[in-house]
């Protein structure tokens, strides 16, 4: 254990290099960001919607990636009007869209070791609800940046998605702590100090 050291994955801040602040935040918006394949958890998503619709009734789930045929999805879908789907390449001139018009970041995986995802949102100061797999729940601090749900749970992901959608103080309160962490703890500087620490000692 002495020889193991933990450097954490950096805010991914070099997609605001195209950034130009001509998108605004949606209101109950949810981003669903990357590749689109079993293993991230998007049929739990889908299940996740009646609930939330239940309790945020103009609820908008953007998904936006690469990946498998969409279709086997959308059949499971109860309301397809509440989806926004972009199933293609994102490229890096217009990440900064999608999450300049997200309310709160999911990540519902049901495997992973770690998340670019996660670094994106940090970098544009967005909420983060992410499964306890990997070591999402190292990334996420619970109640602070967002929250961490059990993964293959519909239910409890639509609760902590909930929570954040219907309390303006707490979504702008984790927003400003993302940020904070952003250019703080997962700042490219520290990073690279953390870094050098480690091939000096």
């Amino acid at each position: 254990e002495s020889k193991v050291n933990v450097i954490p994955h950096g805010a991914y801040s070099i997609y605001k290099r195209w950034d130009r602040h001509d998108v605004n935040e949606e209101e109950n918006s949810i981003l669903f960001f990357g590749r689109i394949t079993r293993y991230k958890g998007i049929d739990v998503l889908i299940e996740a919607q009646p609930i939330l619709a239940i309790e945020v009734s103009n609820v908008k789930i953007i998904i936006a990636g690469h990946g498998d045929d969409f279709r086997e999805y959308e059949k499971d879908m109860a309301d397809k009007g509440c989806f926004e789907v972009h199933n293609r390449f994102i490229p890096h001139k217009e990440v900064h869209r999608f999450f300049r018009r997200a309310s709160v970041v999911v990540l519902p995986y049901t495997e992973a070791s770690q998340s670019g995802v996660a670094a994106i949102a940090f970098a544009f100061g967005k909420p983060i609800v992410a499964t306890d797999v990997g070591s999402l729940p190292e990334v996420v601090e619970e109640g602070v940046t967002g929250f961490v749900v059990p993964a293959g749970d519909p239910e409890a992901l639509a609760k902590a998605l909930i929570r954040i959608l219907k309390d303006r103080n707490l979504r702008s309160i984790m927003a400003e702590n993302t940020l904070r962490k952003s250019n703080g703890a997962l700042s490219w500087d520290n990073i690279a100090k953390m870094t050098a620490l480690v091939y000096t000692k």
